[in-house]
């Protein structure tokens, strides 16, 4: 039924390369489990990935994750996909002039989503990038059906054997 679970960073990896070969129409929808754990469901057309992740420090996350089968995507209202979008000097100059003004950075960042996202290589020689945007769901993997449900419970499992075996020690607090 599933393929085999992979690194999460692994998967990520394969989701970069297939971003920048087409940064059109990608979806990111995240949140956190009822066990603390991150989950991500990372779309782009038919194709999606299950991803859960652990945060073991500020800069580095462990996780497991595997490609949806037979994946259609539910019915998400979203009208601008993900993606890294330039933001040019000049935009930049005008959000250092409108950092107060909630209704223009509104604006702003209604003007910036609105532009077709770029590559990771055609993002590389801007002043800044806008990357988004990022769904938040208090419980993200709940939306789909039954059988991602089963991927998901098989992820937590997998993922905290991993962390009680090699990260058991930042799941307490230090004394």
């Amino acid at each position: 039924m599933h393929r085999s679970l992979l690194e999460s960073n692994k998967i990520r990896a394969e989701i970069a390369r297939l971003y920048d070969r087409d940064p059109q129409g990608w979806r990111v929808l995240t949140g956190r489990d009822g066990h603390g754990f991150y989950d991500l469901l990372i779309s782009h057309g038919n194709e999606a990935w299950q991803l859960k992740e652990y945060q073991v420090n500020p800069y580095k996350f462990v996780g497991l994750g595997s490609k949806l089968p037979d994946f259609r995507q539910p019915g998400v209202t979203q009208e601008m996909h993900f993606g890294l979008r330039p933001i040019a000097a000049d935009q930049m100059k005008e959000l250092a002039n409108i950092i107060d003004d909630p209704i223009s950075m509104s604006d702003l960042a209604t003007r910036l989503l609105k532009q077709n996202p770029v590559t990771s290589n055609e993002a590389m020689n801007v002043p800044a990038i806008l990357h988004g945007p990022i769904l938040q769901s208090v419980r993200p993997i709940e939306t789909l059906s039954n059988a991602h449900t089963e991927l998901d419970e098989k992820l937590r499992k997998q993922l905290r054997h991993i962390v009680n075996r090699d990260f058991r020690h930042t799941m307490t607090p230090y004394i």
